[in-house]
């Protein structure tokens, strides 16, 4: 642990206070000022809120723009308690030597690829419907709607490393798997694969997977003009994040039956409003951005963070890094040897 008191801010959120509270108890005791903030509104809403912050500890899902950062003189480092470090402005993070760490365990990995299975699976074989046959009481209707895997062609958007397990997972499935991202990627253990842009993607592919980060490059890269290109009988699934595709052009395409279905457990505005034109459209399956979260993925977010502040708190490189290029001028202006 680090020798000085250091001044440490937590933001909180939902699913992760209690988690927080524990934390920031065990570091008040151990000679560290906290700094909590209920939720990230109340974050924002203060003036220069790093301003006198070492290390922030969050849900790395919401502003930290270049702005913020800069007027963060004594700020270290950014530990994410989840996978996502979407608010971050990486590029000025690196330029003022903070790491930014997150918790993308195996755990949670594991977890995300086999849920986006499953929400592939249960599109194509239409389970939302054949649960409403029996909430309905009615027994099998005459035209069946179900579409097996096996021979189709899916498309992945993004080869990070929940899309590397989801294409691992899909390899036994006979199943053609092909990809869309920025360069081409190391397949080493993955099935075979071919890397296209994103028209063919979305042209060729019967089921369309976004695994991608949400980013500049990603915002919006799913609108009604790539819908437009899916097959009809194709299905499009979101686990990674919402604002990555145009709500309103999906929900337009699902109401007109333009493709067969969607599967989203990720939203633009988060709880998803009653109001979205998504909701009731019987196409459509929504799950509230839970769907991968095990208790195994759940409990090994902790383990990370901690493991992440623990060494952080040393002078040491945090484990779950997502800037590496950062690491020599951190070393040097806050690492030990």
């Amino acid at each position: 642990m680090s020798q000085a008191p250091l001044d440490i801010g937590i933001v909180g959120w939902h699913s992760h206070n209690q988690m927080f509270d524990e934390i920031g108890s065990e570091l008040r005791d151990a000679g560290h000022r906290i700094a909590r903030y209920a939720h990230r509104d109340a974050f924002t809403a203060t003036p220069d809120p790093l301003a006198a912050i070492d290390i922030l500890l969050c849900v790395a899902v919401f502003p930290l723009t270049r702005a913020i950062l800069t007027a963060a003189p004594r700020l270290r480092a950014i530990v994410s308690a989840v996978t996502g470090v979407d608010g971050v402005d990486i590029d000025a993070a690196t330029e003022r030597a903070v790491v930014v760490a997150n918790a993308q365990t195996e755990e949670n990995v594991i977890g995300m690829a086999e849920a986006t299975v499953m929400l592939m699976l249960a599109a194509l074989y239409d389970l939302e419907g054949a649960q409403n046959q029996i909430r309905q009481n009615l027994w099998r209707p005459p035209h069946l709607k179900a579409s097996q895997l096996r021979g189709k062609t899916i498309g992945l958007i993004g080869l990070g490393k929940i899309g590397r397990e989801t294409a691992r997972l899909l390899a036994p499935w006979g199943a053609s798997v092909q990809y869309s991202a920025r360069r081409d990627a190391d397949l080493a253990g993955l099935p075979p694969m071919q890397r296209v842009d994103l028209e063919t993607l979305m042209r060729s592919s019967d089921v369309v997977l976004v695994m991608a980060s949400l980013n500049p490059d990603t915002r919006g890269l799913i609108g009604a003009e790539q819908l437009r290109l899916m097959k009809p009988n194709a299905v499009l699934v979101n686990t990674a994040r919402g604002s990555i595709v145009d709500e309103a052009a999906l929900a337009d395409t699902l109401k007109r039956k333009a493709i067969a279905g969607a599967a989203f457990d990720c939203f633009a505005v988060e709880p998803l409003p009653e109001a979205s034109p998504l909701r009731g459209l019987p196409n459509a399956i929504l799950t509230p951005h839970m769907i991968g979260q095990t208790v195994e993925a759940h409990h090994s977010l902790e383990v990370a963070t901690r493991e992440n502040l623990s060494l952080i708190l040393a002078g040491k490189p945090p484990r779950y890094l997502v800037n590496p290029a950062v690491l020599p001028a951190w070393m040097k202006t806050w690492g030990v040897a």
